[in-house]
């Protein structure tokens, strides 16, 4: 049943043109995107896989234009606003996978007695038009950078996963396949800062940081009912990064920490919202030390994971309620580099 096949062709063309002033840089571009793509899925009969195969076509073609703006502001300040049109296509499991019926699972968290996947055909690939404005100012020799950012992105056709869960014949039933949804927004805003050669007590540091706010929606019908859910499927609320690393030329090495913080996202709509899957939020710290011990041999030891996150599989309307937990442990590594250049 998971024997499926798919070919896909793609054709691209591009045309730039670029007109400078002595403070302002335009560019206009546009991409003509061609896509041909056979599927072969199997075809199956009470849930037993036949020798034969349901060969399926489809094709699309997308103008994808952009311009861009640069200007050069006095005190190093650079401003930055763009638009551009793209597309996402599809898996190849969304288009061609199919049905496959999993029945008497060990997962005890789930309520299901049987589990079934497939992919659509019929997907089409999201479309998006991203409009981006960026404020930046550097700093420090121009080692340094602080930037401000807004994103927005009005996308058709996006592509979640529908969750269904239905009893039959006395079984419970949970069915995922991707659709395609009828309209989506994106915002957000970005601030990130980054200095390469901070002195501190005569030693030199790296500093970098980025937040990000996001906030979405998206119109998708279920059982020919207009729904709407106040996340798109992966987006968190809030990322945050952070990484500082310490250079020590005596051992020609150095020490690195690095952050990572994750809100919790949708990762599949079901027949209600309380039906959402999602992952919880999580939080995590990872660590390296590295020295050089012969003139092209260095030592690398690095600790991912130190805080031991667990990840959490939720569901709910809000994703307030936890399913299972997931415990994937620290990661301990020894790397040996070799550098001749």
């Amino acid at each position: 049943m998971s024997d499926y096949r798919y070919r896909e062709d793609v054709t691209d063309g591009y045309l730039s043109l670029h007109y400078a002033l002595p403070k302002t840089v335009f560019i206009a571009g546009v991409r003509a995107d061609n896509v041909n793509y056979t599927s072969w899925s199997p075809t199956s009969s009470n849930g037993i896989a036949s020798s034969n195969f349901a060969r399926r076509n489809g094709s699309y073609i997308n103008p994808l234009p952009s311009f861009d703006i640069v200007h050069h502001f006095p005190m190093s300040i650079n401003l930055h606003a763009s638009y551009s049109r793209s597309i996402g296509r599809p898996t190849p499991s969304n288009i061609a996978q199919a049905e496959k019926m999993t029945c008497g699972s060990s997962d005890e968290t789930s309520i299901a007695t049987c589990t079934i996947s497939m992919g659509n055909p019929n997907l089409r690939p999201r479309e998006a038009h991203n409009f981006d404005v960026a404020l930046d100012k550097f700093f420090d020799h121009d080692n340094g950078v602080l930037s401000a950012t807004f994103f927005s992105k009005i996308i058709s056709d996006d592509i979640y996963n529908q969750t269904s869960i239905y009893s039959q014949d006395g079984e419970i039933y949970e069915s995922t396949t991707p659709m395609n949804a009828t309209s989506s927004i994106l915002r957000g805003v970005e601030f990130s800062a980054l200095d390469r050669s901070i002195a501190v007590l005569g030693q030199v540091f790296d500093l970098s940081v980025n937040a990000t706010w996001m906030q979405g929606h998206m119109h998708y019908y279920e059982n020919g009912v207009l729904m709407r859910t106040n996340h798109l499927i992966y987006q968190p609320d809030v990322l945050v990064n952070g990484a500082v690393t310490w250079h020590i030329p005596a051992i020609h090495g150095g020490l690195r920490a690095t952050a990572n913080y994750n809100g919790k996202f949708l990762t599949g709509l079901g027949t209600t919202p309380n039906d959402n899957t999602g992952q919880g939020d999580t939080f995590m710290l990872n660590m390296a030390f590295w020295h050089r011990v012969y003139k092209t041999v260095s030592f690398k030891y690095e600790v991912q994971n130190l805080t031991n996150t667990h990840f959490n599989n939720v569901t709910g309307s809000k994703l307030q309620y936890t399913d299972n937990t997931n415990y994937l442990g620290r990661g301990v590594y020894f790397h040996l580099i070799m550098d001749y250049n």
